[in-house]
């Protein structure tokens, strides 16, 4: 009975997969050609002074940085040293892990007897 119960989930799960992966595969439309479309290439001065412009900046910021104009952006969520959790809340989180442990056994162990 039980394997009855569980069996028909697990293949609504692995139908529901490999449905899913197909449904997102790209398929060629019958009127288009099997080329890929062109990429653009930039040409190398502009990408030359792209990279003039960016180390320049990047040089004018470390001067900057050491000289002492710009100050470090304080960390938005300081670092805990340690859990926040209180005493109880551990407990019961393991706890928690122990039961839900050990009911997978017994779960297990009556399914391995059908």
């Amino acid at each position: 009975m039980n394997k009855r119960l569980l069996a028909f989930p697990l293949a609504l799960i692995l139908g529901l997969c490999v449905c899913a992966t197909s449904a997102f595969a790209e398929v060629p439309k019958a009127g288009a050609s099997g080329k890929t479309p062109e990429v653009k290439v930039a040409s190398e001065k502009a990408t030359a002074q792209a990279a003039a412009k960016l180390k320049k900046d990047m040089d004018k910021l470390v001067n900057e940085a050491k000289a002492g104009k710009i100050a470090p952006r304080p960390q938005q969520f300081p670092q805990t040293s340690r859990s926040n959790l209180s005493k109880t809340t551990k407990i019961a989180l393991i706890a928690t892990a122990i039961g839900t442990s050990i009911f997978l056994i017994v779960l297990f162990h009556d399914l391995s007897k059908d």
